[in-house]
């Protein structure tokens, strides 16, 4: 009798003690990722000072306008198709090795943070933060619309950007879309092309990444419209919360490159030369874009047409 209430006793002490262990590690195991995520946001802060000058002119992200492809048989297919292409680079040499440092930059500094972004941040959260950013290009997307005469379109971008800025909470949720209010991404270099202004010789920029003397001019427009470059320069001129404003650029970044994680994996698996492949990607995205535009063809005729992917990347 006693041998079994002392058995009993050592089984109830042993079972506290394995149920404290195991509490211990779910605790222990969610201070890790409380830990990762507060040492990820203090390195953001602490590199936006050595950041900033580069920030204003994010409104695309370094990300978006880096060498990032979406390797998929749509694109590779594509490629055969170069002849066709009037592809103008005359400043190869030097194209090529400012390509090379931007896929440096990306492999070193930017392919490990978002990493620990991606780790600590839930799906939900990043998605309200890609919609919250995406609603900010609403001057972006007007001015586009009204160059090349798209009124219901400029109307349509409004609504989005009322809806989404009051019954979205600030546009981390895509509500317009809900009610049927789609998002027609647009930028100037793209009307410029409307318009039959020509690409121009290919450029790869320190930073920015491939573009184009067109499409070169577009962005700095682009940015020039963008709020994030408001409001990082207006904090820099007076130096007023400069690190809070760069920080929050700094997470547009790398929520972009987070969402590009897949696409940047696959396009260098599969080139063989991975500066001609994105070249040639670039090209045939934009001269798709511009052809739709100008012929109005309907949407699903555009071979890129469903390609979140490669919106991201290229502008669109």
């Amino acid at each position: 009798m006693c041998t079994t209430a002392l058995s009993s006793s050592c089984y109830r002490s042993y079972s506290k003690r394995r149920l404290g262990g195991v509490a211990m590690q779910s605790f222990g195991a969610h201070l890790q990722v409380l830990l990762r995520f507060f040492l990820l946001i203090l390195s953001i802060v602490l590199l936006a000072p050595s950041i900033a000058p580069l920030l204003p002119f994010t409104s695309l992200s370094l990300c978006s306008r880096c060498c990032f492809v979406y390797a998929d048989e749509r694109v590779i297919e594509a490629q055969e198709e170069d002849s066709l292409l009037d592809i103008s680079d005359p400043f190869e040499g030097w194209n090529r090795r400012v390509f090379w440092l931007n896929d440096k930059l990306d492999r070193y500094l930017l392919e490990p943070v978002s990493d620990g972004y991606d780790y600590v941040m839930p799906d939900e959260a990043q998605r309200g933060i890609t919609n919250f950013f995406d609603n900010l290009l609403y001057p972006t997307y007007l001015v586009s619309d009204l160059v090349q005469l798209k009124f219901s379109q400029a109307l349509e971008h409004t609504g989005r950007f009322l809806v989404n800025s009051t019954v979205g909470i600030f546009g981390l949720i895509d509500v317009a879309q809900h009610v049927g209010l789609e998002r027609h991404k647009e930028d100037f270099g793209l009307a410029l092309g409307y318009h039959g202004v020509p690409a121009g010789p290919y450029l790869v920029f320190p930073f920015f990444g491939p573009s184009t003397v067109r499409d070169g001019f577009g962005f700095m427009v682009d940015t020039a419209l963008n709020p994030v470059g408001w409001a990082v320069m207006e904090a820099a001129s007076s130096n007023d919360a400069i690190l809070i404003t760069t920080g929050v650029a700094g997470v547009d970044i790398i929520q972009r490159r987070t969402n590009l994680d897949e696409a940047i994996e696959a396009a260098r698996d599969a080139s063989l030369d991975y500066y001609l492949f994105v070249q040639s990607a670039y090209y045939q995205r934009r001269a798709a874009l511009i052809e739709d535009r100008q012929i109005h063809q309907p949407e699903e005729e555009d071979p890129f047409a469903e390609d979140e992917a490669f919106d991201e990347m290229f502008g669109e």
